[in-house]
């Protein structure tokens, strides 16, 4: 597997790691109507993400662009980046995911105006192999306008996600990974924010 084609499988792992999670205990401004937005929103994300981990394999050194159908209707579309080497052997990508009058549950969500990640990623020297550990950083920003049954909201996305494979001689890769920052969901506009960190639960 190439540098490129591990990195887009990288971005996809890392993002997954970052969004693909239930919502936590609900705080006391959380209706079942906001709880199940959240459930919703993050379901669609962890569909985005396994995406750009499948179709990521593919993508060489240039921008790919492709489109997921959701569930109910509308679309995802993912555009992702390779950006230059850096000194050192590492790598970077950025990617830009838009969702378009996306349907998921009883919710449809819509970019505000779109998630934007950048992902820095590094090799340690192969032993034995083609390619050795890699530690990969991602940073995910953005907004995404939903509606829930005609309930207007909002979620916004602050996430560091830090992805490590071991590739240890003769074994399958080890993967571990940790985030920071924050997912903070407004349902309806106006109301009491509601911040969930981000990574799994």
């Amino acid at each position: 597997m190439g540098h490129r084609n591990l990195c887009a499988l990288l971005v996809g792992l890392s993002l997954v790691a970052g969004c693909d999670k239930s919502p936590s205990s609900p705080s006391s401004v959380s209706g079942p109507s906001s709880l199940a937005a959240e459930s919703a929103v993050m379901s669609a994300m962890g569909q985005a993400m396994n995406q750009v981990a499948l179709v990521g394999r593919t993508t060489g050194d240039s921008a790919n662009t492709f489109t997921s159908p959701c569930p109910g209707g509308g679309s995802i579309v993912m555009t992702m980046s390779p950006l230059p080497q850096q000194p050192g052997g590492v790598f970077r990508s950025s990617s830009r995911v838009e969702f378009r009058d996306c349907k998921n549950q009883t919710v449809t969500i819509n970019g505000d105006p779109y998630l934007d990640s950048s992902m820095d990623l590094s090799f340690s020297a192969p032993i034995g192999g083609t390619i050795g550990d890699s530690t990969s950083t991602l940073r995910t920003t953005g907004g995404l306008r939903i509606d829930s049954n005609g309930v207007q909201g909002r979620v916004q996305f602050n996430c560091t996600t830090t992805v490590s494979i071991s590739m240890a001689n003769g074994s399958s890769p080890v993967v571990s990974a940790s985030s920071s920052g924050t997912t903070t969901f407004e349902q309806p506009i106006g109301s009491t924010p509601v911040v969930r960190p981000c990574g799994t639960s």
